[in-house]
């Protein structure tokens, strides 16, 4: 019998009584777990707004939002059925949905054990407490076991096995069902990427692990220097014998596994900061106002994501080189006075390190330099195979090298230059230091220094020039990545500030947040949406593009935008959605402000389609594209609910010529859709997210007049409320 079949034979009827949050107390477990977890909580004084909803497909939506309100985020881990030990395995501290009698439950997962057979998880008394892994698997894989186990165990029943085996056949019949079918296994909770630095730097426990990585590199060289002082001291005094010989075998047989543990605890802690950093880039370029977005090309965003790279690598090889470099010229430095050189050999140490210094900052303008021509080498790269056709039409063959031969011989000559001084100041770190060590010794030597004394001088000289060259290398890296952070900069910063929300100037209170949107609608007495007096202007604009524009608009309504080109529309659009911010004024919904809302909660009332060259279709199925705004995986309800929209749109026709139906890839490597086809999957992506408020922006120019009339029809009927936006 196996481990996981015993377990299950062993346990109750219901194993995880008592175990278990309801989840009407969701927002309590979340709190709990962070707690227990070692997690910051920023928003310790923010109140939840709202009860958790009865529609079990809105609770983890309803979760998500809780977790915001505290400064935290839950991510999401998708898996098959038969997948999901090993997800948990992977996956605490996280919140479980897990079914028990009482229906869907919350189970608070801390930790798993190092064997894998146990689980330690927050009680809802918040006690700890360890149960088997194998019940938290049953539970969560119960979310989409329904009619299949009822069928099974029917199936079960008449064949009368003993109890271990009907476990087992249950468990492996269920596993061939199920096999392809994915769930939501748990949701690991963190800080969002946007949060503060100082958190992040707090869970990941960064101080502790730094603090290790110095006392083992202390007690390396301590090893080091010993063992040299060892066999030094028996080789000068004439009594090298076996206890000597013992004692230096022992202390450098002693840094062999402090090494490896230096190497294990400096690399994973550079693995997590690098994953820290990559997060809060891709937070940023999500993050990025949408006029900042659209400033630079495509070219422009393959050049930074480059630089990214780069600085990350600069960052983190810099930091750690610097870091074990002062340790070991802190080392070096006390040897010297305890040499013949004395304080003079820790002057010209100083001194020297300060000559570096220079010369490396002289370096930082050379660097910069080549960066520059390699950003412009690249950006102009893309632009230009972007745009090759039109350069084929326009430009002569015989001038198309002339721009590519100024940007390399711009780089080219920036290259040399900041290779030469590299060079240069890499041969002094290596070569420099030990003549003038040496010079600071003649005193000492003159003076009557004996041999052994001597001996110390010139292993401090060595020691110090290994400690200068590592020096260099780790300034020459950090300088180097302080260059290229300014072109990652904006992302950083826009990810900052979409995680300081009521998270300013170290103040924990935060604003009283709505985590689930309401499924009802206001009466219609009541305004749904109000725009009071906005006043919007696009950063490198001369004019306002928005100015006093105010609106109401209720349950039900439909209103139509119209205007010239260029009178604001399309904005209006975008701050409506969410997507911009306004100037000033105020924009509620169902009387709240939008920095009151959580961005989940904001977006699960109002959606959009965009015009169409700023909307898209992602490579993928159909399905997924029109279900990009519901929970995922998709249900059978959703796609069947996502097919008869496309009937209703028009798009009949299209699903019975494609292969897979709305399964059907489409996009770059798939099918090929028409502007109208894609107009129309646009307006079903929006009418599917469930919203109370549906913003089409010229959604319908691509359309022909009988096929707009069918879609309009589809929209009256769908949207609960609708605001189109036309030319007039």
């Amino acid at each position: 019998m196996t481990r996981a079949s015993e377990e299950r034979a062993a346990r109750p009827a219901e194993p995880l009584a008592g175990l278990v949050w309801p989840m009407a107390r969701g927002a309590e477990a979340l709190e709990a777990l962070a707690r227990s977890a070692g997690l910051p909580l920023p928003r310790t004084r923010a109140k939840v707004v709202g009860q958790a909803p009865t529609d079990p497909n809105r609770l983890g939506e309803w979760l998500d939002a809780a977790a915001q309100s505290q400064g935290l985020e839950l991510d999401l881990a998708y898996t098959r059925h038969g997948e999901v030990e090993k997800a948990l395995l992977r996956a605490s501290p996280a919140l479980l949905d897990v079914v028990t009698s009482e229906g869907v439950q919350v189970a608070a997962l801390l930790r798993v054990s190092a064997s894998g057979r146990t689980a330690r998880v927050i009680a809802p008394d918040e006690t700890e407490r360890d149960v088997p892994l194998a019940w938290l698997t049953s539970g969560v894989q119960a979310l989409v076991e329904g009619t299949q186990a009822s069928t099974v165990d029917r199936v079960l029943s008449r064949a009368a096995m003993p109890e271990p085996q009907r476990l087992l056949a249950r468990r492996a019949l269920l596993g061939a069902q199920l096999a392809n079918t994915h769930l939501v296994a748990s949701r690991t909770l963190r800080l969002p990427p946007g949060a503060r630095l100082v958190h992040h730097l707090k869970a990941l426990s960064t101080a502790p692990r730094l603090a290790l990585v110095l006392v083992l590199a202390i007690l390396i060289q301590v090893c080091v220097l010993s063992a040299w002082w060892l066999i030094g001291r028996g080789a000068f005094e004439g009594q090298l014998d076996h206890g000597w010989l013992w004692a230096w075998a022992l202390m450098g047989l002693t840094a062999v596994p402090l090494q490896a543990a230096l190497a294990w605890t400096q690399g994973s802690l550079a693995l997590d900061l690098s994953a820290l950093l990559r997060r809060r880039l891709l937070a940023g370029a999500l993050a990025m106002p949408v006029d900042e977005a659209k400033r630079g090309g495509i070219g422009e965003y393959v050049g930074r994501t480059f630089e990214s790279a780069g600085m990350e690598q600069m960052a983190l090889a810099g930091s750690f080189t610097s870091l074990l470099a002062v340790v070991d010229l802190t080392l070096a430095g006390s040897v010297t006075l305890s040499g013949p050189a004395g304080m003079l050999g820790l002057v010209a140490l100083g001194g020297y390190c300060v000559l570096l210094g220079v010369l490396v900052a002289r370096q930082s303008l050379l660097f910069r330099g080549w960066t520059e021509a390699r950003v412009v080498m690249t950006h102009a790269l893309i632009e230009r195979m972007l745009g090759h056709r039109t350069r084929l039409a326009q430009e002569q063959p015989s001038r198309w090298h002339e721009e590519e031969d100024q940007e390399l011989a711009r780089y080219s000559d920036a290259s040399e230059r900041w290779d030469a001084g590299t060079a240069r100041v890499t041969t002094l770190a290596r070569r420099g230091l030990l003549p003038v060590a040496i010079i600071a010794i003649l005193p000492g030597v003159l003076a009557g220094a004996n041999t052994a004394s001597i001996a110390v001088g010139v292993g401090a000289a060595l020691l110090g020039a290994r400690a200068v060259m590592s020096l260099a290398v780790g300034a020459l890296a950090l300088m180097g990545s302080r260059v290229l952070f300014s072109a990652v900069r904006p992302m950083l910063d826009a990810a900052r500030l979409s995680g300081a929300a009521g998270d300013q100037d170290g103040e924990d209170a935060a604003p009283q947040v709505t985590p689930l949107a309401a499924t009802e609608a206001p009466s219609r007495s009541q305004a749904l949406l109000e725009v009071r007096d906005v006043y919007f202007k696009h950063p490198a604009s001369p004019r306002a593009v928005l100015e006093g524009a105010s609106v109401v608009i209720h349950p039900g309504e439909r209103v139509l935008l119209e205007g010239a080109s260029g009178s604001g529309k399309s904005t209006l659009a975008s701050i409506l959605t969410g997507l911009r911010r306004q100037g000033s004024g105020v924009v509620l919904l169902r009387g709240l402000d939008m920095s009151t809302w959580t961005q989940d909660g904001w977006g699960a009332q109002i959606a959009g389609a965009p015009q169409f060259h700023e909307n898209h279709i992602i490579s993928g199925t159909l399905a997924m594209n029109l279900l990009l705004g519901r929970a995922w995986p998709h249900t059978q309800d959703d796609v069947k609910l996502a097919r008869e929209l496309c009937e209703e749109l028009g798009l009949g026709d299209l699903l019975q010529r494609m292969p897979a139906g709305i399964l059907q890839m489409v996009g770059e490597r798939g099918w090929q859709l028409s502007h109208g086809e894609q107009s129309r999957i646009f307006v079903a992506r929006a009418l599917l997210q469930r919203v109370q408020v549906v913003v089409l922006d010229e959604a319908f120019g691509a359309l022909d007049p009988v096929t707009m009339r069918k879609v309009m029809a589809c929209v009256e009927q769908r949207a609960p409320t609708l605001i189109v936006i036309a030319h007039p």
